[in-house]
């Protein structure tokens, strides 16, 4: 095939993953299969977006061009549809040959249909299906590849109407499947650009689809059973596709497992995506993977509390209850170890950190990856009238950079998103964002929800005993010939956070037991002065301990005070044992 027609394949290529793109919003208002967490057209985004990122217009070859495809489907692929997707755009590149391209698209047809555990018809299989046997038929007959395409669309255009009929869910709510949507539209853009120089663009009949995704405010759909969406890419599998799949089928449902020979994804609803991660580590080396909340997805889609969406980072050590009563939307930071990757609060608890150091594991923290932070805020676009993030400090990570910079990169207006560096991280962080959570149900204007939560900020504060400075001095939160000095004079330090949000020394005991008790000396000075609003406790691996300050606080307050368990990053930036006292204070000092 010459440079012309790759040229031409390339551009197909990119404008059906444009139209998807386009069509996205549609995509997440009809979704209600399997999960309705309005998220089909997010996910088929984040896949054509890679695509489009990873797919360039100046190759050799076809082969080439589907090979490109194929490694860049597998990358941005999410959710079920995203992932059977991926897995045909993987199939058709493994299966290329010059000589019989009807012969590759039927593999990759059955390929499809193999990665899923439990195929349905009436979903983007039903569409891949009639797409790919109508396109075959049509090239026998004429031997137009161009024709093919046209008939094989109006075929699929059917098709995709009369999934409103084959799943109950989907004929209950009179939708059609959006992943099955999500595939027209892609061959859609494909087929009139391919086309346009062959034949005239009217020949190209479009029904009219509309009626079949009005917006529906008493859809009947179901809270999910399975709480997580769970996905996974292995490099070098050493366990066949077929026997993993009977490994994994009891540990939740939705299982599709994709890829080629070097690189495999899996896809999994669970309630217990830590279990999943462990089966999957002894088969490979897991270089990636990304869990969703579909609880939350499916609350914030069909039972939103406030207009104003509240988003925070996993190092904000808020209760697991009130991230769900109050839809918070939690963006894991990564963790990574010598073995293995993970994500924080998610696969990996602080509970978990004693173990793996004793077994001789050290870890570090990195900020959420991109394709996290993106998938997050398009889920967000058009759910909220406002969204509102609460990043950890930007002295102690970059993660108020990164969100900084997609925000920008995707062009969101700062009239619907703003982003505050809490200059906090643990319970203090926490604070601040159940703050906003309050804030946000007195249906407050957004530009002043923005200014209550800086000037809470500055009345925030926090105090950490730890049994000992290394993980600080290692994480970079205290300086390190500050720090080296207290290890020296074998002294345990109270440390804090500076109005930057560095991290800083605030004094120094013998034992730890002293430096808490100094701590609750400082305490006991904001409630003389009257000026404690609110107090909380949190620790790492520590409960006895954190339990009987808390009841200590709640003695000297007469007020509740919560005890949390800290995250992993917290974990690791502490130390096991550590114990935070955070609270707010009703006045500045």
């Amino acid at each position: 095939m010459d440079n012309d027609k790759n040229y031409l394949v390339c551009q197909s290529i990119l404008n059906g993953a444009r139209l998807v793109i386009q069509n996205k919003e549609e995509l997440n208002s009809i979704n209600v299969f399997p999960v309705a967490d309005g998220d089909t057209g997010s996910n088929l985004s984040s896949l054509m977006q890679s695509i489009i990122n990873n797919v360039s217009i100046k190759t050799d070859s076809i082969k080439e061009v589907l090979e490109n495809l194929s490694s860049a489907a597998l990358i941005g692929a999410r959710g079920n549809s995203g992932l059977i997707f991926a897995q045909y755009f993987s199939a058709l590149s493994e299966n290329y040959s010059d000589s019989n391209y009807m012969q590759m698209f039927q593999r990759a047809l059955i390929n499809a249909y193999e990665s899923v555990s439990q195929p349905q018809e009436g979903t983007i299989l039903s569409a891949i299906k009639v797409w790919t046997t109508v396109l075959e038929k049509e090239y026998v007959l004429t031997n137009s590849f161009s024709h093919s395409l046209i008939v094989a669309q109006e075929a699929t255009q059917k098709a995709v109407l009369d999934t409103q009929y084959q799943l109950p869910i989907l004929k209950k709510n009179k939708l059609v499947d959006s992943g099955a949507k999500g595939f027209y539209y892609f061959i859609k853009g494909f087929t009139e650009t391919y086309c346009s120089q062959d034949v005239d663009k009217t020949d190209l009949i479009d029904v009219n689809m509309t009626n079949t995704y009005m917006q529906h405010e008493n859809r009947s759909t179901e809270k999910p059973e399975l709480r997580y969406c769970s996905e996974f890419i292995i490099n070098h599998l050493n366990i066949r596709r077929d026997d993993l799949k009977k490994l994994l089928l009891d540990e939740g449902d939705s299982l599709i497992v994709v890829g080629n020979s070097t690189q495999t994804k899996v896809h999994l609803h669970t309630n217990d995506p830590k279990k999943i991660l462990q089966i999957l580590q002894k088969f490979g080396q897991i270089n990636y993977h990304k869990v969703d909340d579909m609880l939350i997805q499916y609350l914030a889609t069909k039972h939103r509390k406030t207009s104003i969406a509240i988003v925070t980072d996993s190092i904000a050590d808020i209760s697991k209850s009130y991230i769900q009563e109050n839809q918070i939307h939690c963006i894991p930071m990564n963790i990574i170890s010598t073995r293995e990757n993970f994500l924080d609060k998610i696969t990996l608890d602080s509970g978990d950190i004693r173990e793996k150091i004793n077994r001789g594991d050290s870890f570090s923290t990195s900020q959420p990856s991109i394709q996290t932070v993106d998938s997050l805020l398009s889920f967000l676009e058009n759910k909220y009238d406002h969204v509102l993030v609460l990043t950890v400090s930007a002295e102690l990570s970059g993660t108020y950079q990164l969100i900084s910079q997609r925000i920008k990169e995707n062009q969101y207006s700062s009239d619907w998103i703003q982003i505050i560096d809490t200059k906090k991280n643990s319970v203090a962080q926490g604070l601040l964002v159940e703050a906003a959570v309050e804030l946000a149900k007195s249906d407050i204007d957004f530009t002043e929800l923005v200014r209550k939560i800086k000037e809470i900020r500055s009345k925030t504060f926090i105090y950490v005993s730890v049994p000992d400075l290394t993980p600080m001095i290692k994480s970079g939160r205290v300086p390190k010939l500050l720090g080296k000095i207290t290890q020296t004079v074998s002294v345990v330090p109270i440390v804090g956070l500076d109005t930057l949000g560095k991290g800083k020394l605030v004094g120094v005991r013998f034992n730890q037991e002293q430096s808490l008790n100094a701590i609750m000396k400082k305490i006991k000075k904001l409630v003389k002065e009257d000026n404690l609003e609110k107090i909380v406790v949190a620790h790492v691996d520590n409960i006895k301990k954190a339990n009987l300050i808390a009841k200590k606080v709640k003695e000297l307050t007469n007020k509740p005070c919560d005890v949390l368990e800290s995250s992993a990053a917290i974990a690791i930036s502490a130390g096991i044992g550590s114990i935070a006292i955070a609270g707010i204070r009703k006045r500045e000092i």
